[in-house]
């Protein structure tokens, strides 16, 4: 299944679709360079582009920060998933947790598109952050199986964790930027 086919598919039809991610093998170099890589750069390009048609110059240093942190995520995420999984019940599977981590944000990625459109673009993108959530929910029950009765934790447990993940990432580099943080 090449990019734009996963893409699709965890937009239209999630289950089937993390179902054939599960199946497929998987190495970080390789999913990083055919799927997060392009991916990730979405938003960062379609703010730029979106900036530009307000009448702004972007900010091309908080596109690539943004982008960064992207990246950063998904390697931190697929490292954290594992063990919490375990935790749960489910094999400590690092394959399992870099293929939640690297597919899940799908729908902020594509959802990034809407940034393109001035002004309305951020509220649109929205929707696709929310639905990331929910494929974070979905992945992490279909990724590591669990009893049944667990399964609905490990999914809110896997969201809430990409959640803190997001936001420590954000406040931590704009800390550092800001100079509050000193080495």
């Amino acid at each position: 299944m090449n990019t734009i086919a996963k893409a699709k598919g965890l937009l239209v039809e999630p289950g089937k679709t993390w179902d054939a991610i599960a199946a497929e093998p998987m190495t970080l170099t390789g999913v990083f360079a055919s799927y997060v890589l392009p991916m990730a750069a979405i938003p960062s390009i379609a703010s730029a582009i979106g900036t530009y048609l307000g009448g702004n110059l972007p900010n091309f240093a908080q596109l690539l920060v943004d982008y960064a942190i992207a990246l950063l995520a998904v390697l931190i995420m697929g490292k954290i998933m594992p063990p919490l999984a375990a935790r749960f019940g489910a094999k400590p599977d690092a394959d399992a947790g870099l293929k939640l981590a690297a597919f899940a944000p799908t729908g902020s990625w594509v959802g990034g598109l809407a940034l393109t459109v001035p002004s309305v673009g951020s509220l649109l993108a929205m929707v696709g952050a929310l639905y990331t959530l929910y494929l974070f929910y979905d992945g992490a029950q279909r990724l590591f199986p669990v009893a049944p009765e667990r399964a609905r934790m490990l999914g809110l447990l896997a969201v809430v964790v990409s959640f803190l993940i997001g936001m420590l990432l954000v406040l931590g580099i704009r800390a550092l930027a800001l100079g509050i943080v000193t080495t």
